[in-house]
Order: C-alpha cells, then structure tokens, then sequence
C-alpha cells in the first residue's frame, strides 16, 4: 500500500504538476526557446505577413468539386491521435534536416479538414471494430461489434441472427460494380478490415477455435466470412497480416510448424483452424483467375492481365513494424502493398471506378505498448503511402479521406525549445534542461497510462513516504533519445495504454471534400463516400441524376 501511495503523489506533483511553468522558465531560458538554426529565415513581422498572404491566397483558390466521385480512397491510421500526427509532423521535419515543427505531412496539405466523434453506442472511449463500422456504414454500433446496429448483443453469437444487419461501403461499391480492394498492416481479419465485411458480435472471433461452444451452425468466424461471403469473395485485392486463421491447425502441428510458440500479441498468434479446412485452399478455387502471394516479390511480379483477384497474406499474424523491415527481406511495406493495390484497382476498374481502405495498423500497436517512437515511424511510413496515392490518383475523380478510428492517451508536454528532438527530453535551444521536481529530466512525449509507469522504483535506502522515494529507473537522461522499441513513462499502471476519447482528425481532398467543414459524427465520413460516389443509401439523391458512372 506504501508503495502505491508514493507512485500516486510522485505523479500528482512530478508529472502533471502545473509549477513548471513557473519554478522552471525564466526570461532567458524562454528566449533561448525561440533561438533558431542560423540558415533559417528570421520570423519577425513581415515573415508572418508574408506567411500569412501566402496561405490566404491559397485558401481563395480552394473550390468545391461537385463532380462524381468515381474512386474512394479512405486512408485509416489506427490510433492516430492528433497528438500522434503532430509528433509525426515533427520526426518528419527533424529526420529530413528542417523544421519539425512548422514541416507537413502529405494530409496537412488537404484543403478541407474536419474533427470526427469516435465515442460508440455504449462507450465513452470506442474501440475499433466499432469506430471502423461507424465509418464504413454511417451506424455507429457497440463496442467491439461489427455489421449490426446497436441491437446486437457483445459476445452473444445467437443474437446476430435477430440483430438488425448494416451494409457497408463495399457493399455499397460492389453493387455499382465498382472494384474493392483493402491494404492493411494489421491482420486483414482484424477489427478495422474485418468491420467492412464481416458481421459478429465479437472482434475476437477471427477464427473458429475462438467462437463460443454454443456457437449456432448459421454464425461464421470472420475469416471464414472474408473467404465464404459473397462480399468477401468479390474482393478484387486483400493485402496485410493474418495467414494463421487461414491454416488448419493440423498444420501448425506438423514439423514445419513446430518452431511457433503461441502468444495472441505476437506473429506467433495462436488462431489456426479447428476445423481443419485450408481456407488459402478455398479462396484459390473460388477465384480461378486470382493470385495468393506471400511475398513482396510474388507480389511486384502478379500478371495484372491474367489475375482478377489478389490474395496476400505475409505474416503468421500482423506485419512487421516498419521500422523491423530491412531491404534485403522480402516483405512488403504499407507503401509497397498500396502501391501494389492502386495498380491493380486502376487498371481493373476501368469508368466503374474503385473503392480502397489503406490501414495503418500497427500506428495503435505500437501506443498500446507505449512505444511512441515507434508510433511516429508507423505514422511516417502511412504518410509515405498517402504521398504514393497522390501520385497516381486524380484528384478530380477521386476522394481521398484520411482519418483515424480512434485516440491515444500520448501527448507532448514540458516546454520544449523548438529544436529538440521529439523522441528525446525537454530541452531548450541553448542547451537548458528542464527538470523534473526530482532534479531529473523527462520526455517530451509520455502517455496518461501505460506499461511505462511500471519501470519506476521505490528507492532501496529512502526514508521518505511520499514521492521522493521514488527512482524514476529506466527513463531517459539528457542528451538521449529513445529508439523504436523504448517504453515511454505512464501516469498509471496497465499492461497496455488504453484508447482515447478525444476526437481525431479528418483530412479530405476531391469530389465533395469540401463536405468536411467542421466537427462531425464520426458516421458522416460513410454517408459523404455515399453521397460524393452516388452509391448505398444516397445513390439516388437528386444531385446524382447527371453525374452517374460508367457503364
């Protein structure tokens, strides 16, 4: 009890304590804040005005394109808070040499933003599946549920033969004969994917080992749904994660299998099939012309004029961390996989268009786990693939949406001079350090709750009984900075870091992005794709009688 004690009072006083502001900034150290390297321009008043001209003008430039939106593009960054894209804005600037502060991400540069509501039916702070199928259906719906309303009942497999069923935009897209396509770095059965095609009253059930015993013979796993489902196989390209519910566990215990150790967390995720059926097997007889590759060669060399269909699944469970996944391996990156994706979906979709969902999966992983660093670098590797859609769209038929589903707890705090790096402590330009009331530094970034917060110490020798006696072990020191796999500090203690309720960023550009102009539900994002492509619940709005697509 002692020792909870003092962890709760080190963190009142140490952590979020407001004297900051004033026992530790002085006149000098607040100037030095603002010294700037000598190559860039001086921001004094006709710099700003200048600055300030600049982004007026272009803001008078910006009009509404009423067209059809022929393509959809909804780019998703699981767990990118805003504070996440702006520590992500940061590293981009600080790696490349500029700015971080003032650098921009390909959204930022959208011009029609709005903020979108993530809370779910019967949850303050959302998870995915729900925030996903909130998106992709316009229904928000219950936490950790996908494909009904809200009168589907958590964990109940018999209830999702009375709840009411919601379509989605593939739904929507594949009844214009429009091609479909999802990219993820996650499992492409995991909550964000899965909410556009499956229908279950758990996200969980990605596999048939994890359905309730009292499963009804009418309710399907979700993999079984993505290979059996008329929606499912009508799919033109699946990329990500998540062989293992595709393989019958007879396999996994087989030789070539006996190597795995299981851990739901890892790409050891322990989600074969019980049911012994090769689900791989299915989907390459179901789509004569298709290709399943595992590779990112087998990928760059899929004959586009003889495949209609593209499987490719390319770990055990998620992809690799962007940062795990060196040159000389042959595993796709987010940007190799969408730019896999858009060639095919181009090519293939001919006046029909497309509908695509790009996620970045592991942007969430890795704020789970308090790995902020690591959270950027996923974020910088999704703006990677952002820049990649840009160069191969046109934007006056196509709607590129990027949003995330949900927050983090992580935010950037002390008062950092504008030069220091984002991963690293709290510094000032000239060199001032900023401490904590423990005579030591602290990061720039840190999370309201997390696994951080168990890498404190009660000191061995201390007589104190409050704070004091705390070692803040294992934290950075002046002059560091923390690479992909550190553990930033947490306020309180979890296993994992939750999500957030806070609100996420939209950033839009095309046909009726302008549709996007202030804070909305996060359901507006699925009826504006409806509206702006003429497709589901608004296809027959009186504005789409001259601007139907191709036959």
């Amino acid at each position: 009890m002692r020792r909870v004690t003092i962890l709760a009072n080190f963190f009142l006083m140490v952590v979020v304590g407001d004297e900051f502001h004033h026992d530790h900034l002085d006149e000098n150290n607040e100037n030095s804040r603002r010294k700037r390297s000598t190559d860039a321009p001086e921001e004094n008043k006709q710099y700003w005005m200048n600055l300030g001209q600049k982004e007026l003008e272009e803001a008078l430039k910006v009009e509404p394109n009423k067209k059809l939106a022929k393509n959809i593009i909804l780019v998703i960054g699981d767990g990118m808070s805003l504070a996440t894209s702006v520590g992500a804005r940061i590293m981009k600037g600080q790696n490349e040499g500029r700015d971080g502060v003032s650098s921009m991400l390909s959204w930022d540069k959208f011009p029609h933003v709005g903020l979108s509501k993530t809370y779910n039916v019967n949850a303050m702070v959302p998870d995915s599946a729900a925030t996903a199928f909130a998106m992709f259906s316009g229904v928000k719906t219950n936490y950790y549920t996908m494909g009904y309303d809200s009168t589907i009942k958590l964990g109940d497999p018999a209830s999702t033969l009375t709840a009411q069923e919601v379509k989605t935009v593939l739904d929507w897209a594949q009844d214009e004969g429009m091609k479909t396509g999802i990219v993820t770095t996650a499992r492409v059965t995991h909550a964000t994917p899965a909410a556009l095609y499956a229908k279950t009253a758990h996200r969980d059930w990605e596999c048939d080992k994890l359905l309730p015993k009292d499963t009804p013979d009418a309710v399907h796993d979700i993999t079984a749904q993505l290979v059996g489902s008329p929606r499912g196989q009508k799919i033109n390209v699946i990329l990500g994660g998540g062989r293992g519910s595709f393989t019958p566990s007879r396999k996994v215990r087989s030789s070539s299998f006996s190597s795995i150790k299981f851990d739901y967390e890892t790409e050891n995720w322990d989600c074969s099939r019980d049911d012994n059926k090769d689900l791989v097997k299915k989907w390459k007889k179901l789509h004569k012309k298709g290709s399943f590759v595992k590779t990112k060669s087998q990928l760059q060399n899929v004959d586009v004029n003889k495949t209609d269909h593209i499987l490719g699944l390319f770990n055990w469970s998620h992809m690799p961390y962007d940062d795990e996944i060196h040159p000389q391996d042959d595993v796709p990156s987010l940007v190799n996989m969408t730019s896999a994706a858009l060639d095919f979906l181009i090519e293939k979709s001919k006046d029909k268009g497309f509908f695509l969902m790009v996620e970045g999966g592991r942007i969430d992983h890795a704020n789970h786990y308090a790995l902020a660093t690591r959270a950027l670098t996923e974020t910088l590797a999704m703006d990677r693939a952002v820049e990649e859609i840009l160069a191969k769209v046109d934007l006056e038929e196509t709607l590129v949406i990027v949003t995330a589903d949900h927050s983090h707890t992580l935010s950037i705090g002390g008062y950092p001079g504008r030069t220091a790096n984002i991963t690293g402590t709290v510094v000032g330009d000239s060199g001032w350090v900023m401490k904590a009331d423990d005579g030591q530094p602290f990061s720039i970034l840190g999370y309201a709750n997390g696994p951080g917060f168990k890498k404190l110490q009660v000191r061995d020798n201390s007589n104190s009984t409050n704070w004091k006696a705390i070692s803040r072990a294992g934290d950075l020191q002046n002059g560091e900075t923390a690479g992909a796999a550190f553990v930033y500090p947490g306020a309180v203690p979890t296993d994992k870091e939750t999500h957030g309720g806070d609100d996420v960023g939209i950033w839009a550009a095309g046909p009726w992005s302008h549709l996007f102009h202030g804070v909305h539900e996060q359901t507006f994002i699925g009826h504006v794709m409806s509206f702006a492509s003429c497709i589901g619940p608004h296809r027959d709005h009186v504005t789409c009688g001259g601007r139907r697509r191709g036959k």
